[in-house]
């Protein structure tokens, strides 16, 4: 098949899919408002200036007229948005079919609640496609909510390759309690929420290390409140780093902490499961779907710094005995629904139904 993939070609997803793809076979473009090159894929950039990350990108939709010219260059058998607002909506201006649109998070979670204008869009956007994926059962049903019918929608988690995260080199520091974000540094993560729960906690465990890798607009924000709370010999910044460093520093932590405000499919959790983190996060429907709580992990309410400062001794003091629970049920899940090349694999069959009624 020749797919052509619309998406932001700096974001790890589109990385992902575009190599999978191509790695299968296939023929694979992808059109991106970023100027990224990557090998063995056929690139095609289209200028529309900075896209922000807090939203606001209504600009773009008056590029489709060039996304549109170079669909019908490449003329591929599969032309796939990811990303439903800014990419999904401009390329449901394209006219083209079999058109397939993935929803990641905040574009159905938080975008048409805020915005009477995005909501309309995406229903526009929805009318257009031939297939809409979700990454969690949540997901589908707020997409079902702007109005769309249930059998055109498919949760489709992305998952881990277990091949790159595994606990395979395990090692911990006896010495050190490491606790891992590997959340980026935007609002909708709130890093904020788990600098102070750190604070909190320091006094009670004087071994206390915190890891954060990722990038952001508030990424001096943080630096200031990690200086503020006078926390600079326990916290590390990372900046972005290549898959293998994620294993890398997981592989030397005791627990990972995501305290999201809102996530379609929390990858960063099942990363962290795959090598034997002990999980706390919050109560979300993304995060519900593998956490149950006290079993295999903590839900903790959202920018309840107490609560979580409190998971964290817990865990510090009862580590052995809840991994010894956590442990197995994480690797049961992931085995279930959480592995990439199974999940992409179900991909591929969507794709060669879609091909079959063009």
């Amino acid at each position: 098949m020749k797919i052509c993939f619309f998406a932001d070609s700096e974001s790890i997803h589109t990385v992902r899919w575009c190599n999978h793809f191509h790695e299968l076979g296939h023929e694979v473009h992808l059109i991106s408002f970023k100027e990224v090159i990557l090998p063995n894929i056929h690139t095609h950039t289209v200028h529309s200036g900075r896209i922000r990350v807090s939203g606001g990108n209504w600009k773009v939709l008056l590029k489709f007229r060039q996304v549109k010219k170079i669909v019908n260059q490449i003329s591929p058998d599969i032309f796939h948005a990811l990303y439903a607002t800014s990419y999904g909506i401009t390329g449901s201006l394209c006219g083209f079919h079999p058109y397939v649109i993935t929803a990641l998070g905040s574009d159905i979670l938080i975008s048409p609640k805020n915005s009477k204008i995005y909501r309309f869009l995406l229903k526009y956007a929805f009318s257009k496609t031939d297939l809409i994926t979700v990454m969690s059962d949540q997901m589908k049903i707020e997409t079902e909510a702007i109005g769309v019918p249930s059998e055109k929608i498919f949760t489709l988690p992305f998952g881990i390759d277990p091949i790159v995260f595994n606990a395979n080199n395990r090692k911990l520091d006896k010495d050190s309690f490491v606790i891992t974000s590997t959340r980026n540094f935007e609002n909708v993560y709130n890093i904020p929420h788990l600098i102070k729960a750190i604070a909190k906690v320091k006094v009670k465990i004087p071994s206390i290390k915190l890891n954060l890798i990722g990038i952001g607009s508030l990424e001096q924000e943080l630096k200031d409140l990690v200086n503020q709370l006078n926390l600079e010999d326990r916290v590390t910044f990372f900046g972005k780093v290549p898959q293998l460093k994620i294993v890398e520093v997981l592989n030397h932590s005791h627990v990972f902490v995501s305290v999201s405000l809102s996530d379609g499919n929390n990858i960063s959790l099942n990363e962290a499961m795959a090598c034997d983190n002990l999980c706390i996060a919050t109560d979300i429907p993304a995060n519900t779907q593998w956490i149950q709580h006290n079993e295999n992990g903590f839900l903790v309410a959202i920018n309840d710094v107490d609560a979580l400062a409190d998971y964290l001794f817990l865990a510090y003091q009862k580590y052995d005995e809840f991994q010894k629970t956590a442990i197995p049920i994480n690797h049961k899940l992931l085995e279930e629904k959480g592995i990439w090349a199974n999940n992409m694999k179900r991909m591929e069959d969507y794709y060669k139904q879609l091909t079959l009624k063009k």
